[in-house]
């Protein structure tokens, strides 16, 4: 999981945590950031957390400040991680460390012509065919012109990576070039 996702779902689980406590009894706001302080104190400590470590730990200063709204800034933060996690170059992103993950690979980039067939990592190539990528987003993150994904390997992995895919929910697929060995998938924003 990567940074925003572990932020987004830290801050989205300790204000459902506060909700809860909030349901049995009204809470002042100095007994709210102790709620919160107190559910985010063992994620700091957590290793499985520590890429996020330093945010948690702002967090927990934040609720010990005198007159401090922890449950604000939570709120607030969330907005902006919801906001971020939302666009089509963060949903692409996922996707591509999706495949690489379930794959096993690492993902090139380049064009076309360029392509390095023998450059593989573990027993598949897969390959953001694109001139430029970054001219495939526009400044706010949101797909403007669609993109390709080849992919090099056995049919068992092309089946994978088919499915990877497939189930992406922010982007329609369309099969621009298949064989035994070969998918190449032409990415539009839906």
């Amino acid at each position: 999981m990567n940074h925003s996702q572990l932020l987004l779902d830290i801050s989205t689980n300790a204000l459902l945590h506060l909700a809860f406590k909030k349901l049995n009894q009204r809470l002042s706001l100095a007994e709210k950031n102790n709620v919160l302080v107190q559910y985010l104190k063992p994620i700091v400590k957590a290793n499985q957390y520590r890429l996020v470590k330093k945010n948690t730990k702002q967090w927990v200063q934040i609720g010990r400040k005198l007159n401090a709204d922890l449950e604000g800034t939570l709120n607030q933060e969330r907005e902006r991680l919801v906001q971020n996690s939302s666009t089509d170059l963060y949903q692409f992103i996922a996707l591509i460390q999706e495949i690489e993950t379930e794959l096993n690979t690492k993902a090139q980039y380049s064009l076309a012509h360029a392509i390095d067939l023998s450059a593989r990592f573990g027993k598949v190539l897969v390959c953001v065919v694109d001139e430029d990528l970054t001219s495939s987003f526009d400044e706010d993150g949101l797909m403007i012109k669609s993109t390709q994904i080849l992919f090099i390997g056995d049919e068992a992995l092309k089946d994978r990576f088919s499915a990877i895919i497939e189930k992406s929910a922010g982007f329609q697929s369309v099969i621009a070039y298949e064989d035994e060995q070969h998918l190449r998938i032409e990415l539009f924003r839906l």
